[in-house]
């Protein structure tokens, strides 16, 4: 079978598209149905919609993993911002400069573990709280309770307003 070359749905923004391959995937002839609804391009834009939604857990691991293995402590060296070394005082870069100068690249580097850590535990969470929130929708009958989704994430209702 061919897919359609003019599309059913024009205009339709690749999360409409997801929403409406999904209702005919869930059907027993929803391959047929799929084919004769929707162009390749428009499969392709829904796939690839649905497939950005999951998180890369096993990428996130290689990161945590290869950060593990850096020693702890980075820092620039007194005196010197140019050359960035561990808590025992090896270098780990040099940036070619020399002088107690702001050396913005050389910030960056020595705080890129403590950055990394802070930002893996923080995706972590987020991809948790996005999980029970999307559980939440999932097992929602046809009138969703407010407070039953803002519990899933932790939401306490105007809150970002009060920042």
């Amino acid at each position: 079978m061919t897919s359609r070359e003019t599309s059913t749905f024009p205009g339709w923004t690749d999360w409409q598209l997801a929403r409406e391959l999904l209702h005919h995937a869930g059907f027993t002839d929803g391959e047929q149905r799929i084919t004769e609804l929707f162009t390749q391009e428009e499969v392709g834009r829904a796939k690839a919609y649905l497939a950005a939604g999951r998180p890369e857990t096993d990428r996130l691991t290689a990161i945590e993993t290869r950060l593990k293995a850096v020693p702890d402590g980075w820092r620039q060296r007194d005196g010197d911002a140019g050359l960035i070394e561990d808590a025992d005082g090896d270098p780990i870069a040099v940036l070619g400069t020399s002088g107690d100068v702001r050396l913005p690249l050389g910030e960056f580097l020595a705080h890129v573990p403590a950055d990394t850590e802070w930002l893996t535990q923080q995706l972590r969470r987020a991809w948790a709280q996005l999980d029970k929130l999307r559980d939440r929708i999932d097992d929602a009958g046809s009138l969703m309770v407010r407070t039953h989704v803002e519990t899933a994430i932790g939401y306490v209702r105007g809150s970002r307003d009060t920042e």
